[in-house]
């Protein structure tokens, strides 16, 4: 379970809520429309107080962040296998594997 104290939390890795990416380092956080850091997503998914791919979908996420895998070495059914058991369960994607899509 999560502690926090002083608006940090303690020894737990922050993990983007929509690409699952770790993120050590706060320059690695996303940002909201006043440029205050925030720790739900990354800088490269959210910037500005918006999502930087607004119309992405799921499935769409997930094979962006298989090809990131694989480059750093991961075998590819491994990777969709991993993401496919993490991503739905997201802050940005839950409830989105059945909910309808408005593309």
């Amino acid at each position: 379970m999560e502690q926090e104290q002083a608006g940090q939390v303690q020894d737990e890795p922050k993990f983007c809520q929509s690409c699952g990416m770790p993120m050590p380092t706060e320059d690695l956080l996303g940002t909201n429309k006043d440029g205050q850091k925030i720790e739900d997503y990354c800088v490269y998914c959210y910037e500005d107080g918006a999502f930087k791919q607004p119309d992405v979908t799921l499935q769409e996420m997930s094979d962006i962040c298989t090809g990131y895998l694989v480059q750093e070495g991961m075998d590819e059914a491994v990777a969709r296998k991993l993401l496919s058991e993490q991503l739905p369960h997201l802050k940005r994607w839950r409830g989105a594997a059945s909910a309808p899509t408005t593309n």
